[in-house]
């Protein structure tokens, strides 16, 4: 796939405007997130990215789906490639196995 170097997530711009659509601090989705307010003022700033866990904690909590809201940010011809890419990596895999969760895809705890 081509990159396209005019196109970037601005993760730090959804979190924002997600975080204040339901009027919440930083501190408060930081604490949810079980991370320091800091830590989220960095992701909100661009400084670091959010982890998949952290975006599949916030679609949760904000009730929305990021991947296709950030699907839907992509401009056409990004997703036309995007989509052909697909295409051809599904065309070359006659059967999807699903695997059975792995002990080493959850953290473990000792009490």
């Amino acid at each position: 796939m081509k990159e396209n170097k005019n196109f970037k997530i601005f993760w730090g711009n959804i979190l924002r405007k997600l975080r204040y659509q339901h009027h919440l601090t930083q501190y408060e989705v930081a604490e949810m997130l079980h991370i320091s307010r800091q830590t989220y003022s960095n992701l909100e700033c661009g400084k670091r990215h959010p982890s998949p866990e952290v975006i599949a904690i916030l679609s949760d909590l904000y009730d929305v789906d990021l991947y296709n809201y950030v699907v839907s940010l992509m401009p056409q011809n990004y997703l036309a490639e995007h989509n052909e890419y697909k295409l051809h990596i599904k065309g070359a895999h006659r059967k999807k196995n699903k695997l059975p969760p792995d002990e080493d895809d959850y953290s473990h705890t000792e009490s």
